[in-house]
């Protein structure tokens, strides 16, 4: 907001200067043209010495000044002076711009003489015109004249109607290149404004992708995460279920050979009927395999692995209880216990990240632990490992 408010200000700014500007390359006003000559005229007798400061001429002509009235100042300035009044009074009776201006004095005195002229110009835009200048002591002549004189004045008037307007027509077509200078610059800061207000566009949709992108990578590699849990969870079944198979094999081996044993032991009449009648034997359904075991795990240690394992409750070391029906597998949660949670929270790095997973875990925002999912474990070589972390987060 406070850029655009600058820049409404400098456009302000820039209109109200460029109005009372005039292009080098324009056609200056009668009156224009001859308070430059003047000013040239006056800045030049000023660097030969012997003219007189610019603000007792302003003084004595307020709205402008001419070549013949610096001649009634200066006019006992003798030859010096005479010199440079006819040098410029030949110029007046043409007309030019500002370029032409420029080129009748040297580049030392148009460096005095442009800003007063640029001055004057702002002060007096009636100037661009035609209007005619008049010093301060001459300014009521026109009321003094006699009814004759009135006559002659409202003819002259008449005649100076037409010439007026053609006057006017020159000036306002000289003034063409003016206003299209400023419609330009009014058009091009508009053109800057819609720049600006389409860059903070773009910055807000970058910073928006940015958010998405950052988004959809916390979405990979959580779900890069996930699988690779999975993929831990399943070798580590599998390479259980093989260590088990290793032990079962010898078992087996030891049972066929008692049975060729005692097979070859038995006598020729003792030998087994072939293709007996068996009677299938009665299976003992075993309850136990279907009651849950509880364990009361402590934090998993760099390896995973749980490192201290409890029947029962320890306040101040389980934090997890883990479930099995086989001994072998088992699924876990953190404990839902405010006790319990307060301890977890001490050290969340240490006791919850290496078994669990979520959104910022282990920068705690509340005071209870939520399990969305259970873990899984596995138990191998005598330990519990971690397979699959629990999903958590905080409340409260």
């Amino acid at each position: 907001m406070k850029r655009i408010t600058l820049l409404m200000a400098a456009i302000i700014c820039l209109a109200t200067t460029a109005v009372a500007q005039i292009s080098e390359n324009q056609t200056l006003s009668t009156t224009l043209w001859k308070q430059g000559i003047a000013t040239c005229a006056h800045y030049t007798a000023h660097a030969r010495g012997f003219a007189k400061k610019i603000e007792e001429i302003k003084g004595k002509y307020p709205q402008g000044y001419t070549l013949d009235d610096l001649n009634e100042v200066y006019s006992n300035q003798g030859r010096k002076w005479e010199k440079i009044y006819n040098e410029f009074k030949k110029e007046e009776d043409k007309s030019g711009t500002i370029n032409d201006l420029k080129e009748l004095v040297t580049p030392q005195i148009w460096k005095l003489v442009e800003p007063e002229f640029q001055t004057f110009i702002t002060e007096h835009p009636e100037a661009m015109q035609d209007v005619p200048a008049q010093p301060a002591d001459k300014q009521a002549e026109g009321e003094q004249a006699n009814g004759d004189e009135q006559n002659a004045d409202t003819e002259n008037a008449t005649a100076q109607t037409g010439n007026a307007s053609s006057s006017s027509s020159i000036s306002c077509s000289a003034n063409l290149p003016l206003w299209l200078g400023i419609i330009g610059t009014l058009l091009g800061l508009c053109a800057l404004l819609t720049a600006l207000s389409n860059r903070g566009k773009i910055k807000e949709l970058r910073r928006s992708f940015a958010r998405e992108i950052d988004r959809t990578n916390a979405n990979l590699q959580e779900f890069s995460t996930d699988a690779a849990d999975q993929m831990k969870a399943l070798s580590i079944r599998l390479t259980g279920k093989a260590i088990r198979n290793n032990e079962a094999e010898p078992f087996m081996a030891e049972q066929t050979e008692e049975e060729e044993t005692i097979t070859e032991g038995l006598a020729d009449d003792e030998q087994p009927e072939e293709n007996p009648v068996l009677e299938e034997a009665p299976v003992a359904e075993d309850d136990e395999n279907n009651v849950p075991l509880n364990l009361f795990m402590s934090r998993p240690d760099e390896n995973d692995v749980f490192t201290r394992v409890s029947d029962t409750l320890e306040p101040g070391n389980s934090i997890y209880v883990l479930t099995t029906f086989d001994g072998t597998h088992g699924t876990f949660e953190v404990i839902d216990k405010p006790e319990v949670h307060r301890f977890a929270l001490m050290m969340p790095a240490e006791n919850l990240i290496r078994a669990c997973s979520g959104n910022a875990i282990q920068i705690p925002s509340g005071n209870r632990i939520v399990t969305d999912r259970a873990g899984e474990a596995e138990f191998i070589d005598g330990h519990w490992h971690v397979v699959v972390k629990a999903i958590i987060h905080y409340e409260g």
